[in-house]
């Protein structure tokens, strides 16, 4: 369900900013297209990770939240950031290493 790239990305991003508009959380998950992130909420929304509230405006507006579900993901989130974080040196050497 969590699996791929940018899944993790999203959900921390939503964790760290609470309610973000499509183009707000384009930008703040780096390298993603529209229409990934469009596959990949759609898959958190079908999950109960991710809800989606669209109003009637014009152009429309569609806002994305986490669910109370998506939001007990935040220590996991952050366990895995910090493990990140303290590897960091040992994980930048083994790719340097590969190339």
């Amino acid at each position: 369900m969590l699996e791929g790239k940018w899944k993790f990305a999203i959900i921390h991003s939503l964790l760290q900013h609470g309610t973000l508009r499509f183009k707000t959380l384009e930008r703040d998950v780096a390298g993603i297209t529209p229409r990934m992130l469009i596959k990949e909420l759609k898959l958190l929304e079908a999950h109960g990770i991710v809800s989606r509230q669209a109003y009637a405006t014009v152009p429309p507006t569609v806002e994305y939240t986490l669910t109370e579900c998506g939001r007990t993901l935040a220590p996991i989130v952050q366990a895995i950031e910090e493990w990140g974080l303290k590897n960091q040196a040992v994980i930048s050497g083994s790719l340097d290493a590969q190339e």
